[in-house]
């Protein structure tokens, strides 16, 4: 056998190694490789015990593969009023998706009837309204925390940290 027909089989033989491995495997965009899908994601966080609403979720389009199992799926815009006046059980951070097994459907009085504190309640809305720079809406939910609660410590510090933002807006 001569040199060059040695270095041909070598040669022939890798590439054939290769294929079987999958080194020339030909990527394809997301929409070919995967089916993709519409989900409910959080918006902003939300503390457990949120009544829901439609302006506390957005949706995600992501391949069908990562959706969870029991999450929201958005097949029409109206789809997402499915969620209103839902309560979440859970805490549930910004960005992760919306699923059935973590919203219960006692609405705004299953809220109340939480054992949450009124107070407490304003402060969670305090923080919602704070997390979408809505500082007048915050500063207004905090100081009702603080008139039903006046050792509300995170209230008083929820309101300090709006003073330092304005300060230093001015």
């Amino acid at each position: 056998m001569s040199k060059k027909s040695v270095v041909i089989t070598v040669v022939l033989l890798l590439l054939a190694a290769a294929f079987r491995a999958g080194m020339f495997y030909r990527e394809r965009s997301p929409s070919q490789a995967y089916e993709l899908t519409d989900v409910l994601v959080a918006r902003v966080d939300l503390p457990a015990r949120t009544v829901l609403k439609e302006e506390l979720v957005e949706t995600m389009r992501l391949p069908r593969h990562y959706m969870q199992q029991d999450a929201y799926e958005m097949r029409s815009m109206s789809d997402i009023r499915l969620i209103n006046n839902l309560v979440t059980l859970v805490r549930i951070p910004k960005g992760n998706q919306i699923t059935q097994s973590s919203l219960d459907a006692g609405g705004p009085k299953a809220a109340a009837d939480s054992g949450v504190p009124p107070s407490q309640r304003h402060y969670l809305e305090g923080v919602k309204y704070f997390q979408n720079a809505n500082y007048e809406q915050a500063r207004k939910e905090w100081k009702t925390a603080m008139k039903m609660d006046p050792s509300n410590t995170e209230a008083a510090a929820g309101l300090k940290r709006i003073e330092q933002i304005l300060a230093g807006s001015k």
